[in-house]
């Protein structure tokens, strides 16, 4: 079972933070070097795109949640919720944007070499809808969540 490390902080008001997950794995040979290319290269984006796969794999995972003293279990999921609809919220804004764009990629296409910009929001496209639909389907109540004191 994978393990995903949130972080609270307690700065003025309250702030969750994916502090740890998983990075982005495959079985097969070619996706890997692929990956391993990617993360040689491009650091940030495969950091970017493992959290879209993770929080869409929530429900599936072992949550470990680091509280300052005094939070109490029934707050941590209010603001884990709320956290979560923001999410969810601006991944449905990411989608639509990126539909909107993809068709203007076109244009680029007319440059000679391959429409890395097409390929670049479609990728993004793919794993910010994948994580919407399943943020929409996650029930925090049935969280697998573990509390920590920092």
């Amino acid at each position: 079972m994978e393990q995903i490390e949130i972080k609270i902080t307690a700065a003025g008001k309250l702030k969750l933070e994916l502090t740890a997950f998983p990075a982005l794995t495959s079985e097969h040979r070619l996706v890997r070097k692929g990956l391993i290319i990617l993360k040689q290269y491009l650091p940030s984006l495969t950091n970017y795109i493992a959290k879209q796969r993770i929080m869409g794999r929530m429900p599936a995972c072992q949550i470990v949640v680091k509280t300052p003293a005094g939070i109490e279990s029934d707050q941590v999921r209010r603001l884990l919720e709320f956290w979560l609809r923001r999410k969810k919220n601006r991944r449905l804004l990411y989608v639509v944007m990126e539909l909107i764009l993809m068709p203007f990629s076109a244009f680029i296409a007319l440059l000679p070499g391959p429409n890395v910009v097409f390929y670049l929001l479609f990728v993004l496209f793919y794993f910010h809808l994948k994580t919407f639909i399943s943020l929409r389907k996650i029930d925090i109540s049935r969280l697998d969540m573990t509390l920590e004191t920092i």
